[in-house]
């Protein structure tokens, strides 16, 4: 699929879902701050189906993809109590965050505590609570693309 087509599927999974977050109701029509994306639900990136795309926050998005956010990006924590639910962490470390409050004071209010490392298994992870820390974005190295997606790309380049 090209950039072109992506970017008209992305805008209309946006404007039926009205530029809000399906999880924590954060809302944002600016699409040029990548402040809401598109998730595909079943976690298949080639499954572009509109049943299968929703728009997410930026945060929540971590959330939902938390091995690269935490293993690869060191952004996410995990911690086994929380005075919030997931969905109320998400919403007050943003305006906490507007606040200009520290990753520090942020975990202490929101009651995070009993932190434990991330490991591939659903059912550990959806009984712990994500935080989004301040650390900064890690620039990672472009994967190799094989011989046959890099003539994939130029087909998709051509079709613009």
């Amino acid at each position: 699929m090209g950039k072109a087509t992506w970017k008209k599927i992305r805008l209309k999974i946006f404007e039926k879902d009205n530029f809000t977050c399906a999880y924590c109701d954060y809302r944002n029509s600016n699409i040029t701050e990548n402040a809401v994306q598109v998730n595909h639900i079943d976690g298949n990136p080639k499954n572009d189906s509109e049943d299968n795309l929703e728009t997410v926050c930026r945060d929540c998005h971590r959330i939902l993809h938390s091995g690269f956010w935490a293993l690869k990006q060191d952004k996410l924590e995990l911690y086994q109590e929380s005075k919030y639910s997931q969905n109320d962490l998400i919403i007050m470390t943003r305006e906490l965050r507007a606040k200009e409050k520290t990753d520090e004071e942020i975990r202490d209010l929101l009651g995070l505590k009993g932190r434990v490392p991330w490991m591939e298994d659903r059912d550990y992870l959806s009984s712990l609570f994500g935080f989004i820390n301040s650390n900064p974005f890690k620039k990672m190295p472009k994967p190799l693309l094989s011989e046959e997606e890099q003539k994939e790309r130029l087909k998709d380049r051509a079709n613009q």
